[in-house]
Order: C-alpha cells, then sequence, then structure tokens
C-alpha cells in the first residue's frame, strides 16, 4: 500500500464513505499522532501543546508511575481527570487539545512510554523514574547476541495481550495511542553506542539489527491497528520516530536506514516521521524519497521554503523548545508565533513538554496569534 498525505475510506460501516483521514499531532502525557478526518476548512496553523509530567505532577499531584501504566483502571481514570482539567483551564482555546472522552473508552495514552518495543525482545522497565516517561534501561547486548537477534511472537507476548484484550466490533471503543519508537531508537536501546560502530566497521550486522527491529514495529503497529478497528473501516497508520538520525551522518542515513522508513511508508495508508526538534536540511533529500509523506516535524531553524518545495502537499509541523517559553515575555512568544506561521503557511506548531514555571498567558498569547492565521 502506498503512503499518502491523506487516505480514504471506499466503504466503511462505522465511518463516512469516501472520508479522508489524516494525522494530526497531539500530546497528553507525551507527544502523539491520531489518525483524524482531513478537514480541508480547518484553520492554516494549529498550536498543539502538552504538559511534561513534573506539571501535571507539581499542579495537581498526578503522577504517572507504574500503576498508570499497568492499572487499566488508574490509566483511564487519571487521563479523565486531566482532561477535565484542560477543559477548565484552557478549553477556550481554538483547538486546543483536551482529550478523547476517555471516561467512556479503553484508553491507551503511551502505555509503557518508550519502553513497549524493548520489552517485546525481554528489555526492563524502569515505570517510576521522576522524569515521568517510562524507559527501557538497554540491554546491552553483545556482538554474539546482537547477530542471534530475532524478531519476537508479538501477538501472544505478555505485553501485548494485556494492553490489547480480546475484543469485537462491537466491543468497547479505544482513546488514545501507543508509543512505538523508531528503527534507529529501538536499535540504541538494544546494542547502545556499539550500534554506531557496528554501521561504521560491521554493517551487516546493523542491518540484521535493523531489520528485526522494523519487522517487529511493523507487526505489533499492525496488531494494534487492528485491534482499535476490527472492521477495517479506517486506514492503517505509524509515525516513525527517528529521534537519534541527527547523530549520524546524510550518508549513513541514506545508506542503512533510509529504506525502512520507505518500508513503513508502502506498509502503512498513512506514514510519518518525528525527527525529534532537530534542523532537517541535511537529511531533507533523502527524506523527499519516502513517496508520500504525510506528516514530518523538524526544528524551527530548518529550511521551511525547501520543505514546501520538496514536500508540497505536506503540512509540516515545526516545534519550540520548551525552555524558550520560561525565558520569553508574553510579546515575544507573539511576534515568534507570527512569523513561523507565515514561514509554515499551513501546518502545527508545537509547544510540547511545556515545563514547570510555563504561564498560562504564555499559551493563551501563542493559539491567540495563530488564530490570526485561520
Amino acid at each position: 500500500m502506498a503512503s499518502h498525505t491523506s487516505a480514504t475510506v471506499a466503504n466503511a460501516t462505522d465511518t463516512v464513505p469516501g472520508q479522508a483521514y489524516t494525522i494530526r499531532p497531539y500530546h497528553m502525557n507525551g507527544l502523539n499522532w491520531r489518525l483524524v478526518p482531513d478537514d480541508p476548512d480547518r484553520d492554516n496553523i494549529i498550536v498543539v501543546t502538552g504538559f511534561n509530567p513534573s506539571w501535571w505532577t507539581r499542579e495537581y499531584g498526578i503522577t504517572f508511575g507504574s500503576e498508570f501504566h499497568l492499572n487499566e483502571q488508574i490509566h483511564r481514570a487519571t487521563l479523565a481527570r486531566m482532561e477535565a482539567i484542560l477543559h477548565e483551564r484552557f478549553g477556550d482555546l481554538p483547538n486546543f487539545f483536551c482529550g478523547d472522552d476517555y471516561a467512556t473508552a479503553w484508553a491507551m495514552e503511551r502505555r509503557y512510554g518508550d519502553a513497549l518495543v524493548p520489552t517485546l525482545f525481554g528489555g526492563e522497565v524502569s515505570f517510576d523514574d521522576a522524569s515521568g516517561h517510562p524507559y527501557s534501561p538497554g540491554l546491552g547486548l553483545t556482538a554474539s547476541q546482537a547477530d542471534q537477534l530475532a524478531v519476537p511472537n508479538v501477538a501472544s507476548h505478555p505485553v501485548t495481550r494485556r494492553l490489547l484484550p480480546p475484543r469485537d466490533v462491537a466491543g468497547p471503543r479505544t482513546a488514545g495511542e501507543l508509543g512505538f519508537e523508531g528503527v534507529i531508537n529501538i536499535a540504541y536501546s538494544l546494542r547502545g553506542q556499539e550500534l554506531f560502530v557496528d554501521m561504521a566497521e560491521a554493517p551487516e550486522r546493523a542491518r540484521h539489527i535493523f531489520e528485526v527491529i522494523w519487522q517487529t514495529i511493523n507487526t505489533l503497529v499492525h496488531t494494534v491497528r487492528d485491534w482499535q478497528d476490527p472492521a477495517g473501516s479506517r486506514p492503517t497508520y505509524l509515525v516513525q520516530c527517528n529521534c537519534l538520525v541527527n547523530m549520524l551522518s546524510p550518508r549513513f542515513y541514506r545508506e542503512q536506514l533510509l529504506e525502512f522508513d520507505q518500508r513503513f511508508g508502502e506498509s502503512f495508508d498513512i506514514y510519518g516521521i518525528h525527527t525529534c526538534n532537530w534542523t532537517i536540511d541535511r537529511y531533507m533529500d533523502a527524506l523527499a524519497e519516502v513517496p508520500g509523506l504525510a506528516y514530518l516535524d523538524m526544528g524551527p531553524e530548518s529550511d521551511l521554503d525547501r520543505v514546501h518545495k520538496l514536500f508540497p502537499d505536506l503540512c509540516p509541523a515545526v516545534f519550540i523548545h520548551p525552555k524558550y517559553l520560561l525565558e520569553m515575555s508574553e510579546g515575544e512568544l507573539t511576534r515568534q508565533i507570527t512569523e513561523l506561521s507565515q514561514r509554515i503557511g499551513r501546518g502545527y506548531i508545537l509547544l510540547s513538554d511545556l515545563e514547570v514555571g510555563t504561564r498560562d498567558s504564555l499559551v493563551r498569547a501563542a493559539y491567540e496569534a495563530a488564530a490570526r492565521f485561520a
């Protein structure tokens, strides 16, 4: 299946036939991406805001430890409370995402955090770290272990079965998205810094690791999509996290990793790439070889004129670093949002992982400035 900036449902029982869908970023307990109906009349600039776990703990005493991730009832109740808080505090702002009616759904917002895929390979999970984001300390595979790495049985894995209990077409509505990370991120979690040595000195080993991880992520995401949508009424979709790609040369990315982005693009109806706020300029030519890329985020120093040229159908998503907001006045932020909106044209401004001390007035200033480009 080819990837497109949007995909259309031909015939579905719970959707409108011919409905086009696209990927939209959002942030509850971490940046993530959801499938939404494509709306050609939506505002040109949509601000996406989310707060660090430490903000939730300081402001409301909400924590994100093991119970949040392992106990479905606590997970759902916590998200429902967060949703009510956001409605009360920011619900009047245009396009502010407060939640997905978690109280009436089977909720699954980034359960297991960034550790989800590593757990399938036997990795441990640190749930109660002060960051509030679960992670895997890493497996530290030896060269021999890396050579023998194999695709796990995703469907029967205890973690998969915990997250995806049996359900049918008439089952409860699902809300939220898991975090699937990406090939390079998971490879680093499994092999550590030796991965970069492998890429330079033992590329056949690196490729084996990447291939096993690609197959694992691909199988897991399709398993989740089948569970979320048993009738197959919506397009399949994935945003892969390429957070560590900027540690590689553009040549290494093109020669050793681009293939896996392209294959994800063929495997899913709608496919996008998350870059973790780095400048994409050095990698842009290679990224343009991913057919029909539907989502791409980037740092604010990226050459947006060139983005528009290489990806004419893309709605770029651009980060503003959360630390900058702590240092800005409302007027300075208004000017930056205005300038960035002019460069983006139609897309998203990402205010992710906002920290303790971020003033509500700054959040409001960002939305008010973006609304002028509706």
